[in-house]
C-alpha cells in the first residue's frame, strides 16, 4: 500500500542510484566529466555578444540542449528510462535543427522554410548512430508499439505481466540508455567545436579535446560498448 507517492518515488530513485553505482562504479565519473564540459561551455558563453537573429536561434537551441543534458543524466541514475528516451529524442532533433540552420545560412537561404516544421533527421543532418536511435525513440514517444513498455515492466515470480509505478533498476536497459546519452554528447561536442571557433574569441579546442580523451579512456575502462570504436 502506497500512502505518499512522492516519498516512494524518491526512495526508489535512491535504490536505483545505489544499484548502478555498485554495478558500474565508473558511471558517476563519466557523468562528472560530461558535466565538466558543460560547465566550461557555460563559462565561455559569458564572452559571446553581438549575435544576429539566426545565431541567437542557434544559441537558444544549444542552451536548451545543455539544460536537458543534466536532466537526462539524473533520469538514467533514477532508472526512469522512458523519460530518458523521450528527452534523448528531443536532443537529436536539436542537433538536426542546428545542422539545418547551418546549411541554410551557408547557402544564403532564409530560415522561413524551417519555421513550424519538425527538424529533418535525414539529409545528413545527424550521424547514422543518432538517425538509427531516433526511429526507436519515436516509437516510444508516440506509444505506437507495446514492446517499449518493457522499460517499466515489473519483475514477477510467475508468468503474469506487471508494470511498476516506481522506478526499478534494470542493468541492461540502464547501460543502453547511458550509451545513447554518451553518443548524443559526442555529436553535440563535435558541433560545438565549430560554433565556439566562430563566436568565442581566442578559442582553441585543446582543453575540450583533453577532457574528451579523458572521457574516452575512462569509458573504455568502464567497458561500455559506446566506446568500443576507440579501442
Amino acid at each position: 500500500m502506497i500512502e505518499n507517492y512522492t516519498e516512494e518515488v524518491l526512495k526508489a530513485r535512491q535504490v536505483s542510484q545505489q544499484a548502478i553505482e555498485k554495478e558500474y562504479p565508473n558511471v558517476l565519473e563519466l557523468l562528472k566529466l560530461m558535466d565538466e564540459y558543460i560547465v566550461s561551455l557555460i563559462n565561455r558563453f559569458e564572452s559571446v555578444s553581438g549575435m544576429g537573429e539566426i545565431d541567437n536561434y542557434k544559441l537558444a537551441l544549444i542552451v536548451s540542449f545543455i539544460r536537458t543534458q543534466l536532466i537526462i543524466s539524473e533520469h538514467i541514475l533514477n532508472s526512469e528510462l522512458i523519460e530518458v528516451t523521450i528527452l534523448e529524442r528531443k536532443q537529436i532533433e536539436l542537433i538536426a535543427r542546428l545542422s539545418e540552420i547551418d546549411k541554410k545560412t551557408n547557402n544564403k537561404e532564409g530560415l522561413h522554410k524551417l519555421k513550424g516544421k519538425t527538424p529533418n533527421i535525414g539529409n545528413g543532418n545527424v550521424s547514422e548512430n543518432l538517425k538509427n536511435m531516433y526511429g526507436m525513440f519515436s516509437e516510444i514517444a508516440h506509444s505506437s508499439k507495446t514492446e517499449p513498455f518493457a522499460l517499466i515492466a515489473e519483475n514477477t515470480d510467475n508468468d503474469t505481466i506487471g508494470y511498476s509505478v516506481l522506478p526499478e533498476y534494470n542493468s541492461t536497459n540502464t547501460i543502453v540508455a547511458l550509451g545513447n546519452h554518451i553518443q548524443l554528447f559526442f555529436d553535440f561536442v563535435i558541433y560545438m567545436f565549430s560554433f565556439q571557433e566562430a563566436f568565442i574569441p581566442g578559442y582553441t579546442n585543446d582543453d575540450d579535446m583533453e577532457l574528451i580523451n579523458n572521457l574516452i579512456e575512462k569509458g573504455k575502462l568502464a567497458k561500455l560498448s559506446v566506446f568500443d570504436r576507440f579501442k
